[in-house]
């Protein structure tokens, strides 16, 4: 527990590293509109190396995994898909996106043909996974970065550990009934609810100390807790279902963490598994959907 407990500080105190940096740089312009369709600031790109650490730590792990069920130029191809893919991002447009994904799924394709001897079906679906689980889900946290407000940044990095931590305390406290027994034995009903109400609690405390220094969505103040409060719910909700979803896949493989970088968590993906679920939620609703709602 003491270990588990040391390496999650040390996890946040990086987190809040990266967020003083980009809040510290955020006016710094090093990417004007005559490149990219939104002028990027040193802040903002920090965050997205963070985001490409993150990426490329996951994406060897998910393939350490699979190892052997993927060809040699595949698990190539899944190594290099974040270190290209987040630059461009970066520099040029996060629509770049989806052009880099069908372009890297494509490429696979097209390697598979002279190594059709090697290759299996499952191992091309397995690359697409590596691929997608993490690097993939983590695109919407660079989206996040660049086109929503900086407390949207730090609500999906909140909603998260809160989840998880007050879901930990709190099953643990209560106990009770199980609530998915044949996937993770030790999970809780009474853990899922004390999770979902972490979450709340912090995307509400989110937007309580960072509303005064942040964009305002709506125009009154009442609305913008209710909105946060809503996604720390929603968010954490996806936050307990990305934690089975690991579980899952870990139970299946046959294997009890995904990595060991991280003493007393596991591996980096043991680590943001539910942030990866969450995230999608984070820039749908704040890149796309609460900005038409804005009054």
């Amino acid at each position: 527990m003491l270990k588990r407990t040391i390496t999650g500080l040390i996890i946040a105190g990086i987190w809040v590293l990266f967020f003083v940096l980009k809040a510290t740089f955020s006016n710094v312009i090093i990417i004007s509109t005559a490149v990219s369709k939104h002028p990027v600031d040193l802040g903002t790109l920090i965050f997205d190396f963070l985001l490409l650490i993150m990426g490329s730590l996951g994406a060897n792990e998910i393939l350490r995994v699979f190892e052997k069920k993927i060809i040699r130029p595949h698990r190539v191809l899944t190594v290099l898909y974040p270190i290209i893919l987040f630059p461009i991002m970066s520099l040029f447009g996060v629509e770049w996106a989806v052009v880099i994904t069908i372009l890297a799924m494509l490429v696979v394709l097209a390697v598979s043909v002279p190594y059709y001897e090697d290759v299996t079906i499952e191992g091309i679906g397995l690359t697409f996974l590596s691929m997608v689980y993490p690097s993939g889900l983590l695109v919407c946290l660079v989206a996040v970065n660049h086109l929503a407000p900086f407390s949207a940044l730090v609500l999906a990095f909140a909603v998260s550990p809160a989840a998880d931590v007050m879901a930990y305390f709190v099953g643990s406290l209560f106990k009770g009934k199980k609530l998915c027994p044949n996937i993770s034995p030790n999970k809780t009903i009474s853990g899922a609810i004390g999770g979902l109400l972490g979450g709340i609690i912090a995307a509400i405390l989110v937007c309580l100390v960072l509303h005064p220094a942040s964009e305002h969505i709506f125009k009154h103040y009442w609305q913008e807790i209710l909105a946060y409060g809503v996604v720390g719910f929603l968010g954490s909700l996806l936050t307990e279902l990305g934690d089975l979803v690991e579980s899952l896949m870990k139970r299946k493989l046959d294997i009890k963490d995904m990595g060991r970088l991280l003493p007393g968590h596991g591996g980096v993906m043991d680590r943001i598994d539910g942030l990866l679920f969450a995230s999608p939620l984070v820039a749908f609703l704040f890149c796309a959907v609460l900005p038409m709602l804005a009054v």
